[in-house]
């Protein structure tokens, strides 16, 4: 005695003469169930039961005990158990096939309630094979073979023994036929048999299994909570959620419930009552980590970061070994353009877990960001080791390759990623970029065209594809460019001030002229905008305002220079 025999979830370590632990209750190793069961190891443990290998002390027989966790459950949950188990017994008394498991006694000792399992003995069916086999009795018709021979005039009689109607049996034959039922589950464990199922991703037994097991025991939340995972796996999101309901309905009180169902609304984008199940998850426990994560991924999907990083640092308080809690946290700090901070986390990860590629491939877009292009890019090689049909890590190395110029082996990369993955906006795009800056522009617009098939939201490929076509003097197909990335950003300077000079090369002064001034308004600081504008104005006749445009623009070009030499 002494130890818990929960090494894991529990290991208190008890006085020498305890029977059960006295943190979680459960038997230890050597205790007498009832003076008779002796407890010899654990042989496994769900939510809040135990399942323990023990000794017969009265026939000197291996016997498996299985005994609610006292800390886990309630007075209704116990007696609820009592009941399943005086029922099991009684259905197990009918069953007499070799090897077959039967519930052979239960009771309560301490603070457990159990119930016992045993092997149906080779004693026992020596015994019943030598008692009399020559007639089967069913229904009350007595078959004198075990296969009756019926002649051509027997249809009648033949329907009648062997097409049993369920309506018509009587009480004690359902009892029979349940009995033979129950006898024939009790055999196998389903819960069991549902759980390797799905460690090997084979969802559909899964499945088969889980439910076999939820017949098996109505109120096990394993079997309803296992159901709910598999129909999860099999994109069933609605029957995925009721099933956690029902889980959740036995046991309210499970925050590892609560979080399984936060992440199935996640999946049906009812982000209200997924926010919901977190806070319900951590009313019941103000300590698990893993509602803490998913409320912080949740938030930072929401667009609120910095509600996300405090959900992530009370996570790492709590367990600050989860590598993909720092992963999120990381990825988060680089959407808020944090890069030392995200490097931080990013590395926190890595020195947790540097065999994933994802982690590489972060730390190696931080980089580029604080403007060390050659580290990103051995970053992403090292990144594209891991995982080499990773369209992302392609382009992500070709964006490297961009940064330094290096624009025909960037090509090559980007490439290389819409071959892996034509969807890829942002591939499309940096690709057309690249072909730009080595002018060739005609594949450079067939580049941004194939972006903006997939994403027409790109604000940049719009713009982008407009100066380009203005570069090849095809004004107004530019400016119908132009508007599209103005219908994206209103404020978005460049495609106004660009705008304004393809309607100049259409002659169109008074409409450039609108177009500047939208530039101007929008950015006064920019002296571009005010140079162009003093082009058109000149062009209308309008040559003070042109001069006073000029001078505007000088001085904010010598206020940028003082900035600078001052720096």
């Amino acid at each position: 005695m002494g130890m818990c025999l929960d090494l894991e979830g529990c290991g208190f370590e008890n006085r020498a003469n305890a029977r059960f632990c006295a943190y979680c209750g459960i038997p230890l190793r050597g205790s007498l169930l009832q003076g008779r069961y002796e407890v010899l190891d654990l042989i496994g443990k769900n939510r809040s039961t135990v399942t323990l290998h023990a000794l017969d002390k009265s026939d000197g027989s291996s016997v498996t005990i299985r005994a609610l966790i006292p800390r886990e459950v309630n007075a209704q949950e116990r007696e609820n158990f009592l009941q399943d188990a005086e029922l099991a017994v009684s259905l197990s008394a009918g069953v007499k096939d070799p090897g077959s498991i039967r519930v052979t006694d239960y009771g309560r000792d301490g603070p457990i309630v159990f119930l016992v399992k045993s092997a149906y003995s080779s004693a026992e069916q020596q015994q019943r094979s030598s008692l009399p086999q020559t007639v089967a009795r069913v229904e009350g018709s007595l078959l004198r073979s075990p296969q009756p021979q019926l002649s051509d005039s027997d249809d009648e009689a033949a329907a009648t023994q062997l097409r049993i109607m369920i309506p018509s049996l009587s009480v004690d034959a359902r009892v029979s036929r349940s009995q033979r039922n129950m006898a024939e589950s009790a055999r196998r464990d389903w819960l069991a048999e549902g759980n390797l199922a799905y460690e090997r991703e084979d969802y559909e037994e899964a499945l088969r299994a889980y439910e076999e097991a939820a017949t098996q025991d109505v109120v096990s939340v394993e079997a309803w909570s296992g159901k709910a995972a598999t129909l999860l796996c099999l994109g069933r999101v609605e029957e995925a959620l009721l099933a956690y309901d029902h889980a959740i309905s036995l046991y309210p009180k499970d925050p590892e419930l609560w979080t399984a169902r936060a992440n199935v609304l996640h999946e049906l984008c009812r982000f209200d009552e997924e926010m919901y199940c977190y806070d319900q998850a951590l009313a019941h426990d103000p300590d698990y980590v893993y509602a803490w994560s998913g409320r912080g991924m949740a938030l930072a999907e929401q667009n609120k970061p910095e509600e996300a990083l405090l959900a992530f640092d009370r996570a790492l308080v709590i367990d600050p070994k989860q590598c993909v809690v720092w992963q999120a946290m990381g990825d988060t700090l680089y959407s808020l353009h944090r890069y030392e901070e995200a490097l931080i986390a990013i590395d926190r990860a890595l020195d947790l877990d540097h065999s994933r590629a994802s982690l590489w491939d972060t730390r190696g877009n931080i980089l580029r960001r604080l403007g060390q292009p050659e580290e990103a890019l051995a970053l992403h090689e090292r990144a594209l080791q891991l995982e080499t049909q990773n369209a992302t890590l392609w382009f992500d190395k070709g964006n490297d390759l961009r940064e330094l110029r290096r624009y025909a082996e960037a090509l090559a990369d980007y490439d290389q990623a819409v071959a892996l993955d034509p969807t890829l906006a942002g591939a499309w795009y940096n690709r057309g970029n690249v072909l730009a800056a080595l002018h060739m522009y005609e594949d450079a617009l067939a580049s941004y065209d194939q972006a903006l098939t997939y994403d027409d939201g790109l604000t940049s490929a719009w713009y982008n594809k407009g100066s380009l076509l203005h570069e090849l003097q095809r004004h107004e197909e530019a400016l119908v460019a132009f508007d599209r990335s103005l219908a994206g950003d209103v404020h978005y300077i460049p495609a106004w001030n660009n705008k304004g000079l393809s309607l100049f090369a259409l002659g169109r002064m008074d409409e450039a002229l609108a177009a500047l001034d939208q530039a101007t308004s929008f950015a006064p600081e920019e002296p571009d905008a005010w140079y162009n504008k003093a082009v058109v104005l000149e062009k209308l006749g309008r040559k003070q305002e042109a001069i006073s445009c000029q001078e505007w623009a000088r001085s904010l070009e010598q206020r940028a220079k003082d900035t600078s030499s001052s720096q």
